[in-house]
């Protein structure tokens, strides 16, 4: 099984310790994005009403688990950006590492939720960005939890993210253009739409998009 190739590289590995994380990411992550792997992958969630069922569209993209593990905390995820621009920095729930596969974006690092805008309930500021670059197909990153970022996706933008286990149960979204912010919770927490917009992608959705990825070469 194809998914063997992530929990070997992953065996043993703290996920708090961003170095070891990064080095597994970088071995697991191009081998589950060869096409005939990322097609078994698809097929696979495809097959799975539990794994179908997380798929869902936001406003800036869609998410697709291709793999979701509650023992170890791993979860395998396929995004694909849409043609709406959203300006909003961010931290996470989990931290993450993410292979660009098509398509690239800006990537915008601010630094500690905490040092930025302190406790979740003190009103927060505009951050200013501290490092700037080009994700483009082929580079790859991992991000803390806690670490402020904002993408600015060229649309239909796609990339594979491994994302280690929750250590939050929320996490704030600073909207660059209106000033405001807001916290957003697990699903589990939320138990529903939490913004305008969001949607569960239906069979045809996941079928459609597949044909998508197929037309692009990413998967077989």
């Amino acid at each position: 099984m194809s998914i063997e190739i992530m929990k070997e590289a992953f065996q043993g590995v703290d996920w708090g310790e961003l170095q070891r994380v990064h080095e597994a990411a970088a071995k697991a992550l191009p081998a589950l994005s060869d096409p005939a792997v990322l097609g078994l992958l698809w097929d696979r969630m495809r097959g799975s009403e539990e794994l179908a069922s997380k798929s869902e569209r936001f406003n800036a993209f869609e998410k697709y688990v291709l793999h979701d593990d509650p023992g170890s905390g791993l979860r395998l995820r396929l995004h694909i950006f849409s043609e709406e621009a959203v300006e909003e920095a961010h931290n996470h729930r989990a931290s993450f590492s993410s292979l660009i596969l098509h398509g690239s974006y800006r990537h915008l690092l601010y630094g500690n939720v905490e040092d930025i805008w302190g406790a979740e309930e003190s009103p927060a500021t505009r951050p200013e960005p501290r490092f700037i670059q080009e994700q483009l197909p082929g580079t790859s990153y991992t991000l803390h939890n806690a670490f402020v970022h904002s993408t600015y996706a060229s649309p239909g933008t796609v990339s594979l993210v491994i994302q280690g286990p929750r250590d939050r149960s929320s996490f704030r979204i600073y909207d660059l253009a209106k000033g405001l912010t807001r916290t957003r919770l697990g699903a589990a927490a939320a138990q529903g739409v939490q913004e305008p917009g969001e949607r569960k992608l239906t069979d045809r959705d996941l079928d459609l998009t597949r044909n998508r990825l197929a037309e692009a070469g990413l998967l077989r």
